[in-house]
C-alpha cells in the first residue's frame, strides 16, 4: 500500500491495485477502479481488505464505497480466474470474499454503499456488509454465479432481502432492478442519476461523521454489532453501557 499523508496534504490518498481512497474531514471516498465493469480479482480483493483496515488510523468516521463515476459499481469477481482454480484455490477464494464482508461489517468505520450500474456477485456481497445502501434508479443487483456454473452469495443476501428474493437471485442469475431492491428495503434511498447518488452519499456521510466523534465514532458500530447478535434484554444492556459511558465523558 502506498500512502500520501502529511501536514501539507489536505486530503490523504490511499491506493491499492484497483482501489483509490480519498479522505477529507473524517469521510473517505473509496472507489473501485479496476476497469469499465469493475470486475475484481482475488489479488485485488486482498488489497481492498488492507485498505479498509487502514481507515481507522486516519480517524475516518464514514466511508462511501462506489465505482468510478460512469462505471458500474462492481461486476463481482473476474470470472476469467475461475477456470484456472483447483479445489483448494476455489475454497481459498471463497474464504477471501468472506473476509472482505467481515472486514467491512466488523470495522468501526460506518460504511455507505453508493450503488450504480451493475452490482454483482462479490460486489453485491460486499455491499450487503455495508451499514447503509443508496442506489441509482438505473442500477441492478444480481448474483450471476449460476450462469458460469458457480455458487455463492445467498446467505449474506438473506440479511438484506426476503429469503425467497435471495433464492430467486441466486438460482436464476437474473439481475433485479434497483427500484425493486428499493421497494424491498435493500437500499434505503433511491436517486434519479449517478451524480445525485454521489452527492447524496457524501452529504449523508458528512452528516454522520459530524455527529459521531470521539469515543462514539470508535465504539458505536461495535456496540450495534454486539447488540444485534444478543437477545433483546442483553442487547439493550450493551447499549446502556455505551450510552452511559459516552454521556459521562461529555
Amino acid at each position: 500500500m502506498s500512502y500520501a499523508n502529511s501536514s501539507s496534504i489536505a486530503e490523504p490518498l490511499l491506493n491499492e491495485d484497483g482501489f483509490v481512497a480519498e479522505i477529507n474531514d473524517g469521510v473517505c471516498n473509496l472507489r473501485i477502479a479496476t476497469g469499465s465493469v469493475n470486475a475484481v480479482t482475488f489479488h485485488q480483493w486482498e488489497g481492498f481488505i488492507r485498505l479498509f483496515k487502514a481507515l481507522p488510523q486516519y480517524d475516518v468516521g464514514v466511508v462511501v464505497v462506489s465505482g468510478l463515476p460512469g462505471n458500474h459499481f462492481c461486476a463481482g469477481n473476474d470470472f476469467r480466474e475461475f477456470s484456472k482454480l483447483n479445489l483448494a484455490e476455489a475454497e481459498a477464494g471463497a474464504e477471501l470474499i468472506k473476509e472482505v464482508t467481515e472486514t467491512v461489517r466488523q470495522s468501526s468505520v460506518v460504511s455507505i454503499a453508493a450503488l450504480h450500474g451493475g452490482v454483482m456477485g462479490s460486489g453485491l456481497m460486499m455491499s450487503c456488509a455495508c451499514d447503509i445502501r443508496l442506489g441509482s434508479i438505473t442500477g441492478r443487483i444480481g448474483l450471476p454465479e449460476v450462469n458460469v456454473g458457480a455458487y455463492g452469495g445467498y446467505r449474506i443476501l438473506t440479511e438484506r432481502l426476503p429469503d425467497s428474493e435471495a433464492r430467486l437471485l441466486t438460482l436464476s442469475g437474473v439481475p433485479m432492478p434497483m427500484i425493486r431492491a428499493y421497494n424491498l428495503g435493500f437500499v434505503q434511498e433511491l436517486l434519479d442519476c449517478n451524480d445525485a447518488l454521489d452527492q447524496r452519499a457524501n452529504e449523508l456521510a458528512r452528516l454522520i461523521a459530524r455527529k459521531t466523534t470521539g469515543a462514539l465514532r470508535h465504539e458505536v458500530k461495535n456496540c450495534m454489532n454486539d447488540s444485534i447478535a444478543l437477545p433483546l434484554a442483553a442487547g439493550f444492556e450493551r447499549e446502556i453501557q455505551l450510552g452511559a459511558h459516552i454521556m459521562a465523558m461529555n
